[in-house]
């Protein structure tokens, strides 16, 4: 039953599949992404051209074989023997609701290759990576959470699209032509959700936007927040108290939702919008660009990036909803919640899978659902990251605080609720 009331939400308005939509010395999980962008500029000028005549003409005279054939999108499948491609799905989000593990899954299927900042490395998924590699266990933070799975192409506010289609060159693996259409190429980031950039970035840089499978896992944004909080004080130095964190939060996304009021208030900019989200693509990027990143106290500005430390925003889902449905379309995105996911892990899999495009089980996938069950048994970056040397404890905050954050998330939520057609958590307590 809960199957076909999925089918029949995605084949009505809302074919978003809403199917239920570390550390060092030197300055904690901060400086390790710091490496990573230092050494993507040695990178970027490997940006080659996109998908060309040539390349589809050779793709029709059957270049490209196999069951993904039809969906690959290359840099040209030429005489050098391998080629690198854009990804065909990508899981963006959201941080602390159990993405590691989730994709840890999606690239344990033999069909399935990830794109990460082990650039070069065909076929290196999360699982079969070699915990004695020196890139591996550079980035390794507890619990088989690895930052070279993240290939953080999109957060980035200030590159150019060039230097944007440099840095995914450079963690796309190499495929040799031969094998190009076997497989489907995932590319990962948790924070692509929130950060507003992202699907406008994706949008002008890869050519198959608008048939890339995106999916989103959420969570209860209450213990969401606390997660993230807690996380940080170990890794990047969040230095503030809970209770300061609730109330820097509270303040800045008041601020952005007065700039927002006076967006849609202009006329006739705002083409009868009620939400930023339903004005025209390029108006929503002016807006952003205006109210989110032109005014000094609209978001957390306290974190290595401009998204660590933004516990309670974070956890505002609906806005971040539409942006992506508005810009890459409502019928790309799969949509469920963590609260969902626990109770049946191996049939939301099985959903999940299919709307990605490949089967779970049977010739092509696991051998039988005995080997799916041990696979989904593993639990990746489950509450064990390293802690930096010297960072503050965290402690668990007050039931009375965690209840005035919930009171601020409830009209959030139920506008969430109400966008994807059901419940997706049962509000904190």
């Amino acid at each position: 039953m809960r199957r076909l009331l999925l089918a029949l939400v995605g084949l009505s308005w809302s074919r978003c599949v809403l199917s239920s939509c570390e550390v060092d010395g030197r300055g904690g999980l901060a400086a390790v992404y710091e490496d990573i962008s230092q050494a993507s500029c040695l990178l970027q000028s490997s940006g080659r051209a996109l998908l060309t005549t040539r390349q589809a003409d050779k793709r029709r005279r059957g270049a490209v074989e196999g069951p993904f054939a039809e969906r690959k999108h290359c840099n040209g499948i030429d005489d050098s023997g391998f080629s690198k491609c854009y990804p065909d799905l990508m899981f963006v989000g959201v941080s602390k609701c159990g993405t590691t593990s989730i994709v840890a899954y999606m690239s344990a299927h033999p069909q399935v290759i990830m794109q990460t900042w082990e650039e070069g490395k065909y076929g290196w998924t999360v699982n079969n990576s070699a915990k004695g590699d020196a890139l591996t266990d550079q980035f390794m933070i507890g619990d088989d959470k690895n930052l070279v799975w993240e290939s953080r192409v999109f957060d980035n506010h200030l590159k150019s699209n060039a230097q944007l289609q440099g840095l995914n060159w450079a963690t796309a693996p190499q495929v040799p032509n031969a094998d190009v259409g076997k497989y489907l190429q995932l590319h990962y980031t948790p924070n692509y959700f929130y950060f507003p950039d992202t699907p406008f970035h994706i949008a002008d840089v890869y050519p198959n936007a608008h048939s890339i499978k995106y999916f989103v896992i959420l969570r209860d944004p209450v213990k969401r927040a606390v997660s993230s909080w807690k996380f940080h004080r170990a890794v990047t130095w969040e230095s503030r108290s809970f209770q300061q964190v609730v109330e820097d939060g509270i303040s800045e996304r008041q601020t952005l939702e007065v700039c927002y009021a006076a967006e849609l208030a202009k006329k006739p900019a705002s083409w009868g919008a009620r939400v930023v989200e339903e004005l025209p693509v390029e108006r929503q990027r002016q807006v952003l660009n205006s109210c989110f990143w032109g005014l000094p106290d609209s978001h957390d500005r306290t974190g290595p990036m401009d998204f660590f430390h933004a516990h309670v925003d974070m956890g505002i889902y609906v806005d971040q909803l539409r942006r992506w449905c508005s810009i890459l379309g409502r019928e790309n995105l799969f949509v469920l919640s963590l609260e969902e996911w626990v109770q049946d892990p191996e049939a939301w899999y099985t959903d999940l899978a299919a709307f990605a495009g490949y089967e779970a089980v049977g010739p092509e996938g696991f051998r039988d659902r005995a080997e799916l069950e041990r696979v989904l048994s593993k639990k990746y970056n489950d509450g064990g990251a390293v802690v930096a040397p010297g960072a503050p404890k965290p402690e668990e905050p007050s039931a009375e605080l965690k209840r005035r954050l919930a009171e601020f998330y409830a009209p959030y939520s139920e506008e969430l609720f109400s966008f994807v057609g059901r419940r997706m958590w049962n509000a904190s307590e």
